[in-house]
């Protein structure tokens, strides 16, 4: 069985509020709530399971017990090194409206004391024995140098490393030698120009390939190798909430094991439409990604 080592910098408790209606300004009414540890790298470790794959989470954690999210990894089944760190973890609050998008309200991280990073890179060198993957996702907390996942990336030698960040930590990443996975406006941050050049001139800097999620209109792999677009035959309705988690989860596991970039291409985005069916981030809906696995249309890129 593939293991995927993901590292969550940032991890949150994620609480899921389903409303009939949501405006800004008025009461609104909660149906149901959903609360689940959270935070990107959490999201694709689940993922990973749901794919018959297996993970360990790596995040920092808090100092104190009880720790909601230490026993949210509990709940999961999810195998787990936490490096105490804070003195609570962070909430996120996702609105989910049947009448509208969804709203994501995100608390900022606590600061991490001295030592946190050495302490993270150390724990994750130790997991990366066996491992087939390694996933660094989400933000970098207060305390710890935006330059962290490209160090982390580097311990993973000749492993497949997946990197999801934004902002300075994306741009310190770039010659790390991982795969990057921006969305267009994290990508549109780095450079300007169509998603497919801006991705190109990334590689010339030493990014090993670079996949763009587009929202609904799917995703491109821009590899070596060639370019790519896929995308779903038709617009997915939900809460997209952890969409590109899963996208995630899914390419760590195409990686893994060898397989082409259309293939991988073509999981990654059936995987991330099957996430956006289900109400909370890191679920998704495995008879819909098979169908999709069938249907997703792949084109090549000049």
């Amino acid at each position: 069985m593939t293991r995927v080592v993901t590292v969550t910098l940032n991890p949150a408790l994620d609480i899921t509020y389903a409303v009939p209606a949501f405006a800004v300004g008025s009461s609104v009414r909660v149906e149901t709530v959903r609360s689940r540890a959270g935070g990107k790298g959490v999201n694709v470790a689940a993922v990973v399971r749901q794919l018959g794959g297996d993970a360990v989470v790596v995040a920092p954690g808090a100092r104190a017990e009880p720790d909601p999210f230490r026993d949210g990894l509990d709940t999961l089944g999810l195998p787990h090194h936490l490096i105490p760190a804070f003195a609570s973890v962070r909430r996120t609050v996702a609105v989910v409206g049947a009448d509208g998008p969804t709203t994501i309200l995100l608390e900022p991280g606590s600061p991490a004391p001295a030592g946190t990073a050495d302490a993270i890179a150390a724990t994750v060198a130790g997991e990366l024995a066996g491992a087939g993957a390694l996933v660094i996702s989400g933000s970098v907390p207060p305390g710890l140098p935006d330059d962290l996942p490209a160090r982390l990336a580097r311990l993973a030698g000749a492993l497949p490393v997946i990197v999801d960040v934004s902002g300075p930590a994306l741009r310190a990443a770039i010659g790390a030698g991982a795969v990057l996975v921006p969305n267009r406006a994290e990508l549109a941050d780095i450079g300007a120009g169509p998603p497919v050049t801006v991705a190109r001139g990334l590689l010339d800097q030493g990014a090993a390939a670079v996949v763009v999620t587009l929202g609904e209109e799917g995703a491109v792999a821009v590899t070596p190798g060639g370019a790519w677009h896929a995308r779903t035959p038709e617009v997915v309705d939900g809460n997209p909430t952890g969409a590109g988690d899963a996208a995630t989860a899914a390419l760590a596991l195409r990686l893994a094991c060898s397989s082409p970039w259309p293939t991988a291409l073509t999981d990654a985005v059936a995987t991330s439409a099957a996430c956006v069916l289900r109400p909370v981030a890191g679920e998704i809906d495995l008879d819909a990604r098979r169908r999709w696995l069938g249907a997703i249309t792949v084109e090549e890129l000049p």
